[in-house]
């Protein structure tokens, strides 16, 4: 009998998120995850700075938030596929953006970096650890979103009219 556990495969992941405008700056939204039908309720808001109430967490700290969630989730989870024994793993991250503006005219955001530190407690070989953190580097969907210039499309549909695709 053939052995699947070697034989390369490929599964999907698809987000869907119906986002809505509300009050001054705030963004209702629900995120639902296609192949299983799960759904999270998510809000965003700006703070005062940009207008709004700063009644929820900022997008950007969504992004944040996730970039940093998914390397640890695939940490986690690769240790557990590679066998190896983690006690405890902690991750600092910074991301950096500059706004580039004139006057009052919209500004432009501009990536500067981000780091995330790993630190983990393990009996395992430094060679080991270095590995998995690679493999979950490559494991995390959002990073490798940045790395590799995710194209995004956009469409703008104006009063119900036809879709522009931009």
């Amino acid at each position: 009998m053939a052995d699947n556990n070697n034989q390369r495969r490929t599964f999907d992941i698809q987000f869907d998120v119906a986002a809505r405008a509300t009050g001054k700056m705030r963004t209702e939204a629900v995120v639902r995850l296609t192949q299983t039908g799960e759904e999270w309720e998510m809000v965003s808001d700006e703070g005062g700075f940009h207008g709004g109430d700063g009644a929820a967490p900022l997008p950007l700290a969504y992004f944040a938030m996730g970039t940093t969630s998914c390397l640890m989730t695939q940490f986690r989870a690769f240790a557990k596929r590679l066998n190896l024994t983690i006690t405890d793993v902690e991750m600092a991250s910074s991301f950096r953006w500059e706004a580039h503006q004139i006057g009052s005219a919209p500004y432009e955001g501009v990536p500067i970096g981000i780091d995330i530190d790993v630190s983990v407690q393990s009996k395992e070989s430094e060679s080991d650890l270095v590995n998995l953190l690679v493999k979950a580097q490559k494991g995390c969907f959002v990073e490798q979103i940045i790395l590799k210039g995710f194209p995004i499309g956009h469409r703008l549909q104006i009063n119900r009219g036809n879709w522009i695709v931009m």
